[in-house]
């Protein structure tokens, strides 16, 4: 019975972080209300942006960053004045030796119409 300890605990770790084993390289859509090309003064040459915000962690102990939506969209919209439409958001997780490291990131992706 001792011998089995080891490997149910590895087992009830993997679970409990939602990981792989060694490695985990996920990416999951997210919902996000967002304003449609009606709703703003879009225009056909809109730029396409991109913006992302992530947090770390380390050792199950040490956790920092900011992976939020405010985040991203700060990030996205850079020092451009406007307002983002037709926005996708995912998030994207890497994580390592049932996450001893882990990486989580929320990524949108969308156009930004003049205010």
């Amino acid at each position: 019975m001792r011998g089995l300890r080891l490997p149910l605990l590895l087992l009830m770790a993997a679970a409990a972080s939602a990981c792989g084993l060694i490695v985990t390289d996920a990416k999951v859509p997210r919902g996000w209300r967002t304003a449609s090309p009606a709703e703003v003064k879009s225009s056909a040459d809109d730029p396409l942006v991109e913006g992302e915000s992530c947090a770390y962690a380390v050792l199950w102990l040490v956790a920092w960053g900011d992976s939020s939506y405010d985040k991203a969209l700060k990030n996205a919209l850079g020092p451009r004045d406007g307002i983002m439409y037709d926005v996708r958001s995912d998030l994207k997780v890497q994580a390592f030796l049932l996450g001893l490291y882990t990486k989580e990131c929320t990524v949108l992706h969308g156009k930004v119409a003049k205010p």
